[in-house]
């Protein structure tokens, strides 16, 4: 039994991967780049323009794009590799004259910004160099971008009070020390502040300050090469929790915390009441099989199961959970819970709990345990005809005990496959039954976090509703050696 649980664990790991890869693909689809971030309702224009340090705005952007990986290559990060000259390369062809269209020269003066520490020595070298002069203001505002460092939520339990504020004061030097220029269509860059020299000399001096070199170091670039990528980056925030969710502003599974406990036990009971409801339904329609009274069961369980579930939802609320002119409602139609149930008794919430939870339970199960009760059907049917059932009768043995001793033991094999992703499959459905009811849960919190394109917590959402999946599968697997007595011989 070990030995088959460790071997269905191991054959979790390709499909997990897998799963992620899909993740992090859509991530980076959705992702805006940082040049649509800036000129989403900014209306920049095309013409002559004087450009100066970026401010508070610009590098709030970078933040976004830092926290959620988007900065980095997706597999292969070369830019350890930068030197001087393809530095001066990639600056040329951000100006005005290069002959390439404005969106991509933008796009390349952006993704500039984006490189990180690696760029700053080899735009330092830039600003040494007084050849290069018509280079020295986009040069400072790359170089003040791309030294900038961002200060995460995560940062303030990790680093020193001392070592938050050296780094705060250095990005506002940085920032005072952006040279302003000029694009002019047709023409090179030009400077277009007095101070240049200054902030030029300040800068260079920044850089080979002995306080900055652990931060502008540019060892490790091999490594870099997988370690600094967009990929691993989402890997790592997965594994240690850090995905962060712009919408919420805090970590997108500290907020799916706040919401997950009444989603999961939601549908762990509506699981539990659709396998209450669907065995004994199975077993009495397949032991009447043929009769009225089956043909009766059958036809009501298949138009039950052909009504979606919002519409039998939306039945519900109207006619229980609606005043009339002859009384009050019979159900609640909004929430779990009364708002005063922090003064309950134990029995009083666990009622209270009860009265406003059964019409979501049975919104949410009653298309689970039609189903789960058919397949039942059909398999008793066949399990009926089978020589060690006719071996049983023959021996005397109880109808009863033929039944639940025999029969129901090898049809529980298909009840167990089709529930392996009933979990996962009701996080999915949830969200209507939590609009329709008004409950707070994961459903209400995912529709929120793609409305307002929060993907870090929709990959986080996704991530456990595989999770759910897999443990899911795992449990079926476990049951299936516990029920099927091959399977333990097998591998015991």
């Amino acid at each position: 039994m070990t030995a088959y649980l460790f071997r269905r664990l191991l054959l979790m790991i390709p499909t997990i991967f897998g799963i992620l890869c899909v993740n992090f693909a859509v991530l980076r689809l959705q992702s805006m780049s940082l040049t649509e971030a800036m000129s989403a309702g900014s209306g920049e224009s095309v013409g002559e323009r004087k450009v100066g340090a970026g401010g508070w705005a610009l590098e709030s952007k970078i933040d976004r794009f830092r926290r959620t990986g988007n900065d980095l290559p997706a597999l292969i990060n070369t830019y350890g590799f930068l030197t001087k000259e393809s530095v001066v390369a990639w600056l040329r062809s951000t100006a005005p004259n290069a002959g390439t269209k404005d969106s991509v020269r933008n796009q390349r003066e952006k993704q500039l910004w984006l490189v990180g520490t690696f760029a700053v020595h080899p735009l330092a070298e830039v600003l040494s160099d007084s050849a290069l002069a018509d280079l020295h203001g986009p040069a400072s505002q790359a170089l003040a971008l791309c030294a900038y460092t961002s200060i995460e939520a995560w940062d303030l339990n990790r680093l020193s009070g001392k070592r938050i504020q050296q780094i705060q004061a250095r990005n506002r030097t940085l920032r005072t020390l952006v040279i302003a220029y000029r694009q002019t269509p047709g023409q090179p860059f030009s400077t277009a502040d007095e101070h240049a020299a200054e902030k030029r000399a300040a800068l260079v001096a920044l850089v080979a300050d002995p306080e900055n070199a652990a931060d502008f170091n540019r060892s490790g670039k091999w490594s870099a090469l997988v370690t600094k990528t967009g990929f691993y980056d989402f890997l790592r925030r997965l594994a240690t929790g850090d995905l962060w969710s712009e919408s919420r502003k805090e970590g997108a599974f500290s907020v799916i915390a706040q919401y997950w406990q009444t989603t999961l036990v939601l549908n762990l009971l509506s699981i539990g009441l659709a396998w209450a409801i669907a065995v004994p339904l199975g077993i009495h329609s397949a032991r009447r099989a043929n009769s009225l009274e089956d043909h009766v069961t059958t036809n009501v369980l298949f138009l039950l199961w052909s009504l979606p579930s919002f519409f039998v939802g939306t039945l519900f609320l109207h006619y229980f959970c609606t005043s009339t002119a002859s009384g009050a409602p019979w159900f609640p139609n909004k929430g779990l819970s009364s708002p005063d149930n922090l003064w309950f008794s134990t029995p009083r919430f666990l009622v209270d709990l009860l009265w406003h939870g059964f019409l979501p339970m049975l919104t949410l199960s009653y298309a689970s345990f039609v189903s789960l009760s058919r397949y039942l059907r059909g398999n008793l049917l066949e399990q009926f005809n089978a020589d060690y059932v006719r071996t049983a009768r023959a021996k005397g043995v109880n109808e009863q005990a033929i039944v639940n001793r025999h029969a129901f033991r090898n049809s529980s094999l298909t009840l167990i496959t089709l529930s392996s992703g009933l979990l996962a499959e009701l996080f999915g459905g949830v969200l209507i039954v939590e609009m329709i009811f008004s409950i707070n849960g994961l459903g209400f919190l995912l529709l929120d976090a793609a409305r307002q394109n929060d993907a870090p917590l929709v990959m986080a959402s996704t991530v456990v509703s595989v999770g759910l999946l897999l443990v899911g599968i795992l449990v079926a697997d476990v049951l299936y050696a516990v029920v099927d007595p091959r399977i333990r011989s097998r591998y015991g």
